[in-house]
């Protein structure tokens, strides 16, 4: 899978996002869970979930990812509380029904085209509770920064492998395609090291979703109740918001 080879990167890179975890667990509390984490990677949401004491289910493609989770959680003492499962998050059958399904933070974003996308909204439908709720978390697109997506190489940043003690740079460079849709992201990591410098690459395509589109595709798999949110404060959307949060009932 793409994140296989990063793996390994993540906790220190999109890892050390936090600002959705509170939203996250309000969520939680509402639903009274359990929870299903669509797109789990290494636990970064499933952990701060199960300390609050809600047990959760985490679906990923990325077994390195999963491998790290595991250790994690290991490491947590929280293996009664999450269960993992390598699986496609477009077609997977549990026997539990949720009270919250969450896909967090552009995840969705990896379905490209559209029976990709409502297989996995009717997939997430399936193992929701009549009262469940559905949180999908994903980047508002600004034609702006769209039209300023030329493939140009940026610095992203720095950091110390705690294992190691080798130092890392990230850089990366996005590239829109509009009349697709789509925007491919390239991601360069270089570990400097005495033997010399290793740089790990990936690109992937992540899908150009709109507020409308995603309403649509909500609808249409089955989505009834629609709320639409701009940030992780849960502040009415609005075209220049920086976030589409869609809370979806049954």
């Amino acid at each position: 899978m793409p994140f296989d080879p990063i793996a390994h990167y993540y906790d220190a890179d999109d890892g050390q996002l936090v600002e959705d975890i509170p939203t996250v667990l309000a969520f939680a509390q509402k639903t009274g869970g359990p929870v299903l984490e669509l797109g789990v990677g290494t636990g970064r949401l499933a952990l701060p979930l199960a300390e609050a004491g809600y047990h959760v289910t985490g679906i990923d493609s990325a077994a390195a990812m999963l491998t790290i989770a595991r250790r994690r959680i290991a490491a947590a003492q929280l293996n009664h509380m999450i269960q993992l499962q390598q699986a496609d998050f477009r077609d997977f059958s549990l026997p539990t029904k949720f009270g919250l399904a969450y896909c967090g933070f552009n995840s969705f974003l990896h379905l490209i085209e559209t029976p990709d996308q409502l297989a996995a909204l009717q997939c997430w439908r399936r193992h929701l509770r009549p009262d469940g709720l559905l949180v999908l978390d994903v980047y508002n697109p600004q034609l702006a920064q769209l039209a300023a997506a030329d493939g140009a190489l940026s610095y992203a940043g720095a950091w110390e492998e705690e294992e190691s003690g080798h130092w890392v740079q990230k850089f990366y460079a996005s590239e829109a395609h509009l009349s697709d849709q789509i925007t491919v992201v390239r991601r360069f990591y270089d570990k400097h090291t005495p033997q010399g410098l290793h740089r790990t690459t990936i690109t992937f395509p992540t899908r150009i979703l709109f507020r409308r589109e995603l309403e649509l595709l909500l609808r249409h798999a089955g989505y009834t109740e629609l709320k639409f949110y701009g940030d992780h404060d849960l502040a009415p959307w609005e075209a220049d918001s920086p976030r589409i949060l869609a809370v979806a009932h049954l």
